[in-house]
């Protein structure tokens, strides 16, 4: 069977990610969508941008979204006492394969091909065009009413009401 998984921090989800799901998913038998969660990051996010996001609402979110999808599964990975990306490759890689054993394709944007050809060898790497749709969780963060039709239905029912 062909597992892939997109992990990423989804702070918060938006179109761009669905493309990528969306895309992905037609070529695999299973997509899990991987929630990075990191307590430190969510409290650093709630106090510079002035909203709460947690793992588990994201979660939340793509569940209800794609309820209808058997291919596409979701969880959270913990990442705690992790340093970010770059540093802890190995740790993070080691953490990664232990939650998830049945994985055997890493789907992400090509500035991720070298970590992944060195901690996950076995692993087909699903390239992605990041750029595809150009929208980022950032810019929302930084200009939530501009950007806030750019992310999934449910986030974005979340975010009216704390951005009125």
């Amino acid at each position: 069977m062909r597992i892939g998984t997109f992990v990423g921090k989804f702070y918060p989800p938006h179109i761009g990610h669905l493309s990528v799901i969306d895309n992905a998913q037609k070529d695999m038998d299973e997509l899990w969508i991987v929630i990075s969660k990191n307590k430190q990051r969510e409290d650093e996010i709630k106090q510079k941008d002035n909203f709460e996001i947690s793992s588990e609402l994201i979660k939340s979110w793509f569940e209800e979204y794609y309820k209808d999808n058997p291919k596409i599964k979701v969880a959270i990975f913990d990442e705690s006492g992790l340093k970010p990306y770059p540093a802890d490759q190995q740790p993070w890689a080691e953490r990664f394969k232990k939650q998830f054993p049945f994985v055997n394709i890493k789907i992400a944007d090509g500035g991720y091909r070298e970590f992944n050809q060195k901690y996950f060898p076995e692993y087909e790497f699903y390239e992605i065009d990041r750029e595809q749709i150009p929208i980022h969780s950032t810019l929302f963060r930084e200009q939530p009413k501009k950007y806030l039709e750019y992310l999934i239905p449910q986030a974005q029912k979340y975010f009216k009401e704390k951005i009125q």
